[in-house]
């Protein structure tokens, strides 16, 4: 990866509560800087936030805290055309509805999108990231997420876009995605994905570098699209 972007390591919660002997946050995993280890940059509340019982807690350490943009499927992970459908309506009235507890207390909510959720393409999620983040200003000269206080924020994951269709014509993807996502996300994710061996159908996580993602043109990217002061979040144990 490039070396000049601001490193942030995820950290599993619990096993992070343990080692320091505290309390385990009702969050994931945590967003820890590789210069300040002992100052949370956020955390990733997992689940569905549009299932109706999705709780985000103010308390959670960092400013920041990670989602994914939600389903209206029967399933976290299942592909469902309802999404497209009804899912922006009802992604806007949950940020409604949070955005007066997110700037009450400091907080920006940043949504991760994924092929199967409501933000599954470059269209969706910039069409949100327009209405959520930059209201009311032109996105053709308004190119990059504003260094403000603000509520919301997006994340750029390219593995979570990743469908087994994709991947004959994987960098070309790759390089619509990180044209698109680059100038604008609030932090890249760097992790990698493979088609699942029970269902050759969806694409399952997996580390960095043992997955489908071209590595070398991923670091190509990066250079070419995603400026030095944007984070890169990584597992804890995929550094080199």
């Amino acid at each position: 990866m490039h070396a000049a972007h601001p490193i942030l390591a995820m950290h599993e919660a619990r096993a992070l509560a343990a080692l320091l002997g505290a309390s385990a946050p009702a969050c994931d995993w945590i967003a820890m800087p590789l210069d300040a280890p002992g100052s949370p940059r956020g955390a990733f509340v997992g689940g569905n936030p549009l299932d109706g019982s999705w709780l985000l807690d103010a308390e959670l350490p960092g400013p920041w805290v990670f989602a994914w943009s939600g389903t209206l499927g029967d399933s976290l992970f299942a592909s469902d055309p309802i999404n497209w459908m009804r899912g922006p309506t009802a992604l806007n009235a949950l940020c409604a509805e949070l955005a007066p507890q997110l700037q009450r207390h400091h907080k920006r909510l940043i949504l991760i999108p994924h092929a199967r959720h409501v933000l599954s393409d470059a269209r969706s999620a910039l069409t949100w990231w327009c209405d959520q983040v930059i209201p009311g200003q032109d996105p053709n000269i308004v190119r990059h997420s504003p260094d403000t206080d603000r509520p919301f924020g997006l994340a750029f994951d390219p593995a979570a876009f990743l469908e087994p269709s994709m991947l004959a014509d994987i960098e070309d993807h790759m390089q619509s995605l990180f044209a698109s996502f680059g100038p604008r996300a609030d932090v890249v994710i760097l992790r990698d994905a493979t088609i699942n061996e029970t269902d050759p159908e969806q694409m399952t996580p997996c580390p960095l570098g043992s997955g489908r993602l071209p590595r070398a043109y991923i670091r190509e990217l990066l250079a070419l699209h995603v400026p030095e002061s944007t984070p890169i979040m990584v597992q804890g144990a995929a550094l080199n």
